[in-house]
């Protein structure tokens, strides 16, 4: 695939083919941060296809991939396994570190929602332990698509935010009623906020010229 520099594997009969539609063919994570990131956080990684476009992009990046989902992440690890600076991390990002489980609320793989439970098999880790763990004084772009958990991410940003150069997010305000107010504590970190159309908001520290975006991706600016 032209820009891509190796194979892809997608599951047959899945949500994959959606996703890879929305981000190889529609470009859903085209956009330009004030700078050359060198640190890159993709929460919600699913089977690695942001990953993977932000690595052909930003070769000399380094990306913490975070996906929650046994099946997904085992696809994420094979699809990643090429690019040497893409690190699969099998978690989700929460707002406190504690124990969490997986539920479907009838989305399939690709909307796997998650909650606190004493016996959860899945760590889920706070932004801070993330940077800590790997290394990161700063995230310089941070791409969360987390099924609705951002509502609870963005509680407490405060003490994070700060540290973070240009934000992506898919706002799930329909699945987890909260979540655009929680996401938009940020807003006035960042001097240039817009989405694209399809619930994913951009939010970067400075104002950048703005790729031209395929039509399906074009979006009204919001700030």
């Amino acid at each position: 695939m032209p820009g891509v520099k190796f194979p892809l594997t997608i599951r047959m009969q899945t949500s994959d083919h959606r996703v890879f539609s929305d981000i190889f063919q529609r470009h859903e994570y085209l956009f330009n941060p004030p700078q050359t990131p060198s640190t890159i956080v993709d929460a919600g990684a699913n089977v690695g296809f942001a990953s993977i476009y932000f690595a052909n992009r930003w070769p000399n990046a380094r990306i913490v991939a975070i996906e929650p989902d046994p099946a997904n992440f085992e696809v994420l690890v094979e699809n990643g396994k090429p690019y040497q600076n893409i690190t699969p991390v099998q978690a989700a990002v929460w707002k406190v570190n504690a124990k969490l489980d997986l539920f479907d609320p009838g989305k399939g793989a690709w909307g796997l929602q998650t909650k606190v439970s004493a016996d959860g098999r899945v760590d889920g880790l706070t932004l801070p332990e993330i940077m800590r763990r790997y290394d990161m004084p700063q995230i310089d772009v941070l791409k969360m698509d987390i099924e609705g958990a951002e509502r609870e991410v963005f509680e407490g940003c405060a003490d994070w935010i700060d540290r973070i150069g240009s934000l992506t997010v898919e706002i799930h305000d329909h699945s987890s009623p909260g979540a655009y107010a929680s996401v938009m504590r940020a807003k006035n970190q960042f001097k240039e906020i817009y989405d694209n159309g399809a619930n994913t908001w951009y939010m970067l520290r400075e104002k950048t010229p703005r790729p031209v975006l395929p039509r399906a991706c074009s979006g009204r600016i919001l700030g």
